[in-house]
């Protein structure tokens, strides 16, 4: 049998008057619900009036609701909190400036949207009562009776798919959690997903059209939680077709850290130089489904210095700052709600001996590292500083005696990792003032590849002599070659130069050569087709 997948979403012309047909969900077989319960409950509303979703007040300037209820801009919608009657003046109209669809939002099954979740957020805060989301991490077990609650329609008829008319009263009734089996049999496993939908529902009790968004709970009043919302379904109250709702518990980390103050910065490091601080700061996500930061701010606490920065910076450079006086730097991350608390570092912007810096890779595993010190009058020291990001590993100090004169100094490193982005900087010290240089960033090194074949070269015979044409080779130079001739499989002792003379006792063997190229990127070997030589 071809099922209809019905979205539980209702145009809001249909919901008030009931026109047939409507592609949407639903309060059938409910009852007026008491205020005292539902405080937490908001109507979604178009400019002029019109109800069209539900949603539920999750922090008083966010409203919960269906992912498939961004059918206007948010300019055009308006948010009744506050009221169960929306025919009476006591609640609160707020306005929305923006609504946030979960990331993961999509329709694999036409009218069967997974993570259908979505965040509005008001342009001033609601007084109403806050629902606090579900915990845990399994949905609720099958049997558990729950409580679902909107303005949609209060009929449906399957024999015209035919919704009756909304109301103007908020509506509630209990239903129970389906099993997930009971679930998939009507909708199937490609609509039905059971990681972040349930279903259910109770004879002649169900969602209906309009009630899309619609709060799911558990508990009453104080001791209510927010355990999903009205998604979609087939029908309303049919017995065959449970309403399908979409779980908080499943995303509750996206809900968390959209609704909250953002995660803060998780790590922080400052490089000093000459009337400038480079500040470099981690932040990770708290979860893989979390929201990303709007920003950054960074302070100077001495100088009351505040620069905001848009959420994919990880870096800053302050200058213009006096040299020797140690400034404390704080880095906190924002969003919507606020700014997190904030990480700091202390750091002296110190005159940068390094006039010049170079690094190269230079071998396998191995950078060189070139730099310029600038005259200096008392004895300074020096280290080279190796890593990824944050995370330096320092050598052993060196000693750079006075110096009336530029000095260039040239150091070797090996033993680098190749298979993540390098960083190289040298720190230089004059008493306990350290000072790190910019750092140059050493991209990873890609292995050697051969772009065309190595070849053997000459007339296969006694006497004559064979060439082993190493071919072109793209990679991370320098490279490093080395060469071995075969006969007939087995290594020839001492046969390593690009040239072999062919003896007596090659007759009638094949003869090869490996070709051994190593790179900072790795090492790769390649053997060139055997020939023959002549008997």
């Amino acid at each position: 049998m071809r099922i209809a997948y019905v979205l539980m979403l209702c145009l809001c012309f249909a919901a008030a008057v009931g026109t047939a047909g409507a592609a949407t969900p639903r309060i059938v077989g409910g009852q007026a619900a008491v205020a005292a319960d539902w405080g937490f409950v908001a109507a979604l509303e178009t400019s002029y009036g019109s109800q069209f979703c539900g949603g539920s007040v999750v922090a008083p300037q966010w409203v919960l609701t269906a992912g498939h209820c961004r059918i206007y801009s948010a300019g055009a919608v308006r948010v009744v909190t506050g009221a169960t009657d929306l025919t009476v003046s006591s609640g609160q109209v707020l306005m929305v400036d923006r609504q946030l669809r979960h990331p993961l939002y999509r329709q694999p099954v036409q009218g069967a949207p997974r993570d259908d979740l979505m965040l509005v957020h008001l342009t001033t805060p609601s007084a109403a009562t806050v629902i606090p989301i579900a915990t845990g991490v399994k949905p609720p077990a099958a049997g558990t009776l729950l409580r679902v609650a909107g303005w949609g329609a209060t009929s449906y008829s399957s024999s015209d798919d035919s919704y009756g008319a909304g109301t103007s009263v908020l509506q509630q009734t209990p239903v129970r959690v389906s099993p997930a089996a009971t679930c998939t049999a009507a909708y199937g496993t490609d609509a039905f997903e059971t990681e972040d939908m349930i279903c259910a529902a109770l004879p002649g009790k169900d969602a209906c059209a309009g009630d899309s968004g619609g709060p799911l709970v558990s508990g009453k009043g104080a001791s209510g939680l927010l355990i999903g919302v009205v998604s979609w379904g087939t029908g309303c109250g049919l017995k065959a077709y449970p309403g399908v709702y979409s779980l908080t518990v499943h995303n509750r980390c996206w809900i968390e850290s959209t609704i909250g103050l953002p995660a803060a910065p998780a790590a922080i490091a400052a490089a000093e130089s000459d009337g400038s601080l480079t500040i470099n700061w981690e932040w990770k996500k708290p979860c893989a489904g979390a929201s990303d930061p709007a920003g950054f701010r960074v302070r100077v606490l001495e100088t009351g210095q505040t620069v905001e920065l848009g959420g994919s910076a990880r870096r800053l450079n302050l200058t213009g700052l006096a040299n020797g006086a140690p400034l404390t730097i704080s880095v906190a991350t924002t969003n919507l709600n606020g700014e997190s608390t904030p990480i700091s570092t202390t750091a002296t912007p110190t005159p940068n001996l390094v006039t010049t810096q170079e690094a190269i890779w230079s071998a396998y595993q191995q950078v060189t590292s070139t730099f310029v010190l600038a005259p200096h009058a008392t004895d300074v020291q020096w280290r080279v500083e190796t890593g990824t990001r944050l995370r330096f590993s320092p050598q052993p100090w060196q000693l750079a005696p006075a110096n009336a004169t530029p000095s260039t100094i040239t150091v070797i490193t090996d033993g680098l990792p190749v298979d993540n982005d390098l960083d190289v900087r040298i720190a230089t010290a004059t008493g306990d003032v350290i000072t790190a240089t910019e750092r140059i960033q050493l991209a990873e090194p890609t292995p050697p590849k051969a772009i065309s074949a190595v070849r053997l070269r000459g007339v296969p015979s006694v006497g004559s002599t064979l060439q082993c044409d190493l071919g072109r080779w793209s990679g991370t130079r320098p490279f490093v070659v080395s060469r071995q001739w075969f006969r007939d499989g087995r290594k020839l002792a001492g046969a390593i130069d690009p040239r072999l003379l062919v003896q007596q006792a090659d007759a009638g063997s094949a003869l090869t050569c490996r070709v051994s190229v190593s790179g900072p990127g790795g090492r790769v070997q390649q053997t060139t087709p055997k020939v023959v030589v002549d008997s």
